[in-house]
Order: C-alpha cells, then sequence, then structure tokens
C-alpha cells in the first residue's frame, strides 16, 4: 500500500462512510459533524454501520482486526481519519 497523508485518510473515511450509509456523498460530509446520536446536526451512524465503518477501516488499512476502535474517543471524521492514521503501518507521519 503506498504512503497516504492525514487528508487522504481523512477523504477515504468519508467514502467509507458514503458506502455503509447509503446517505451521502463523500464531498457531502463535513469533518467536524459528529457521525452518532446528533439527528439535527450529524450523520445518524446507527451501531450497525458503525460496525460496517470499523471492519471497512481496517480491511483498507490492513489494520489488525483485533484493535479495538473505540467510537467514544472519534466521533466525527476528522477524529476518526487521525486515530486510524496513526494506527496505519506505512503512514508517511511528520
Amino acid at each position: 500500500m503506498a504512503d497516504q497523508s492525514l487528508d487522504d485518510v481523512k477523504w477515504q473515511v468519508k467514502e467509507l462512510i458514503a458506502d455503509v450509509s447509503g446517505k451521502f456523498m463523500p464531498a457531502d460530509i463535513p469533518d467536524d459533524w459528529p457521525l452518532f446520536d446528533a439527528p439535527l446536526d450529524g450523520l445518524e451512524i446507527d451501531s450497525l454501520d458503525s460496525l460496517k465503518l470499523a471492519m471497512a477501516l481496517a480491511d483498507e488499512y490492513e489494520l489488525d482486526p483485533d484493535t479495538e476502535f473505540d467510537y467514544s474517543r472519534v466521533q466525527t471524521v476528522s477524529e476518526i481519519a487521525a486515530y486510524v492514521y496513526a494506527l496505519i503501518p506505512t503512514g508517511v507521519h511528520p
């Protein structure tokens, strides 16, 4: 897998969210919208979609499938991208 920047990971997170939710286009997903429990100003990702997202991210970035994806720590696209980016074995880190 080629080295990726944090912005690349953020875009990939948006593409995966759009794919699993079926509600949005990646370009329409703000970086700072809450993914869960925010019916008026968020993406309203349910628990099944969050599991699909975690599995897709693990698959996409060759992460250990036993890695605990703690959604209490990551609530937005930016937070998820930073969390995943830190776990990528071949990422370009500053």
